[in-house]
């Protein structure tokens, strides 16, 4: 019997569920699906179905540290200060430059941005940056998404004569850098000040009052502190919030929403409402040319229809990281500041053409990292695969991505320098319930440098650490990870009928979204079905798509990366069970089914 996960159904409730169809007037498909998200009663599904951001977006000064950062940024600007704004090289933290340069610029400040090159800086505040702003005068430096954990970098600004504001969500150490201030989700007052919870005794956390959602991502807190930024501003002209402001305001909620679905932090709570009423800022007249442009490039606006973050995630994001992979994250950030329709143009075009040189990269990467796990690896005992190779820095991410969920591992990959010069660096993901950070933390000793979370994380390791960091690695992983953890999970909402799956039933479902972590999109499983027309798909045939019938009825499936299935299928010609998400063609209008799993019935 074949199947690559663990079918786990999703408790239902079916008083529950016809409570809300009579109640709430929802489709049958619908309250199953609330109720299949732990949603417990009227008001939680009300709650919900309608998040926005007026009931949701919590108010700037809330977030810890937020006013300090904003007041400080707003002495620099009327000082007439040199400002730059440091952000990291992702869609997160360049959508968050973005949004923290525009309104300086707005308030009238001197300001420019940073982002250091991935492939020769790397991730985060480095201390040549700051020695380069500091030859060009610059006075305040303001981070985005990165900065947190770095207390010997705050400690050169300082040396340099800049003053250092951080605002980050990573995770945080028990220590805080030593900067001017910081606006951090996970940060707590205590005696007056903020602090990390972690240099505080359990008795004394319990006593401190946290931020009610600590999920926010980079983007999300850059947005808070121009927001604060904004009103301060305001409040010292004597001076209402003005329309040009408030129409700035939803061009970075649209700005927060990239970032947010970017980074893959949860879809609830502020971030489901930053998402949900952000994808509609996307479009003009709020979006930037440049915004524009690369939507354009995506084949977005050939059929009428909203933004979905799906189309973000896929075709937006892959395309603004790729600049950033690849050595140019500069190229994304001017392409959506930029007001020059020529300049837009050749930045749009330059950016899509690197996504295509990113995703050749990708592919070659990918066949010889999975031949490492094939030849060098026990795939079904061993607990984690720390792979290395002359692979390229900016892609090894994705594909230590696509790995781990193949194999339902934590998968490192480490790029090494051909010519040995430099440390390898590497880009780890983990599975869920399993900490990434907290194993990486227990083999620092190996390691130049790491910083990241529990899902994701990058390293640099020494070549000649390799071998033993390998080894180490891979006994912390065996000791912490379960057997189930290794085997992976696919949460179904439920068997259904192909014949259940009609245009108007999907969007229903869409009422649902956006999904992402935290809301994942509905998956279903249908049972006695039979295939015909298998078949590869794609340039490089390496997709999968087949009819699958049902008494009487059929769907097209489809399956990304996953040409394999076609052999392995072969063997059976009996009838199977599928696993699958459902969505509607753009370019025909037809339901549609993306398999992600499948076993003989």
């Amino acid at each position: 019997m074949h199947t690559t996960k663990r079918w786990t159904f999703r408790p239902a409730n079916p008083d529950l569920e016809r409570l809300l169809v009579s109640t709430l007037g929802l489709s049958q498909l619908v309250a199953t699906l609330l109720v299949a998200r732990d949603i417990n009663s009227i008001d939680d599904a009300k709650d919900f179905l309608n998040t926005n951001l007026k009931t949701h977006l919590r108010e700037p000064e809330l977030l810890p540290g937020c006013k300090e950062v904003a007041e400080r940024l707003l002495q620099a600007i009327q000082n007439k200060q040199k400002i730059a704004v440091y952000g990291d090289y992702d869609v997160d933290g360049i959508t968050g430059i973005v949004i923290l340069c525009q309104t300086i610029k707005d308030l009238g400040g001197n300001v420019s941005y940073y982002v250091p090159d991935r492939l020769d800086e790397g991730y985060g505040l480095n201390s040549e940056a700051l020695e380069k702003l500091a030859k060009e005068d610059v006075k305040t430096v303001i981070t985005v998404d990165c900065g947190i954990n770095s207390h010997e970098e705050a400690l050169q600004a300082k040396r340099l004569g800049i003053d250092l504001l951080i605002t980050d969500h990573h995770t945080l150490d028990a220590e805080l850098p030593d900067a001017v201030a910081i606006a951090h989700t996970q940060l707590v007052r205590w005696k007056e000040h903020w602090i990390s919870p972690g240099s505080l005794a359990p008795k004394e956390q319990a006593k401190t009052e946290q931020y009610p959602f600590p999920s926010l991502c980079g983007a999300a807190v850059a947005l808070k502190v121009a927001w604060a930024l904004g009103q301060i501003a305001h409040e010292g002209l004597g001076k209402p919030v003005s329309d040009k402001f408030r129409g700035r305001l939803k061009e970075m909620v649209g700005l927060a929403a990239m970032g947010t679905i970017a980074d893959f932090v949860p879809l609830h709570d502020e971030n489901r409402a930053l998402v949900r009423s952000g994808l509609q800022f996307l479009l003009p007249p709020c979006a930037s040319q440049g915004l524009q442009e690369l939507f354009a490039i995506a084949k977005f606006g050939e059929k009428n229809r909203p933004i979905s973050a799906d189309f973000i995630a896929f075709q937006i994001a892959p395309r603004l990281n790729a600049a950033g992979r690849l050595g140019h994250a500069k190229f994304a950030v001017e392409l959506l500041m930029s007001d020059d329709p020529k300049r837009v143009k050749t930045l749009a075009d330059e950016i899509d053409r690197l996504n295509e040189e990113r995703k050749s990269l990708e592919r070659k990467i990918f066949q010889e990292a999975d031949k490492q796990i094939y030849e060098q690896f026990d795939r079904e005992n061993d607990s984690a695969f720390v792979l290395a190779g002359d692979w390229h820095r900016g892609v090894i991410g994705i594909v230590a991505g696509r790995l781990m969920d193949r194999f339902h591992r934590p998968v490192i990959l480490l790029g090494r320098d051909k010519m040995g010069l430099s440390p390898a660096v590497g880009s780890a993901r983990g599975v869920p319930g399993f900490n990434l950070y907290e194993t990486l933390k227990a083999c620092e000793k190996y390691l130049v440098r790491f910083g990241g979370h529990e899902a994701a994380a990058g390293l640099t390791v020494e070549d000649k650490n390799i071998d033993v960091f390998r080894r180490a690695f891979c006994e912390e992983a065996a000791q912490r990870i379960s057997s189930e953890e290794r085997t992976g999970e696919l949460l179904v909402d439920g068997f259904f009928p192909l014949s259940a799956f009609t245009p108007h039933s999907v969007r229903q479902i869409f009422q649902l979204a956006p999904f992402g972590s935290g809301n994942p999109g509905p998956i279903f499983a249908a049972e006695q079905i039979t295939v015909h027309q298998v078949r590869a798909m794609g340039k490089e045939e390496n997709h999968f798509s087949a009819e699958f019938y049902q008494s009487g009825g059929s769907l097209r499936g489809v399956a990304f990366h996953r040409s394999d299935w076609i052999e392995a299928m072969k063997p059976y010609s009996t009838p199977m069970d599928i696993v699958f998400k459902v969505r509607t063609n753009d370019f025909n209008g037809r339901v549609e089914l993306d398999i992600l799993d499948w076993r003989r019935s």
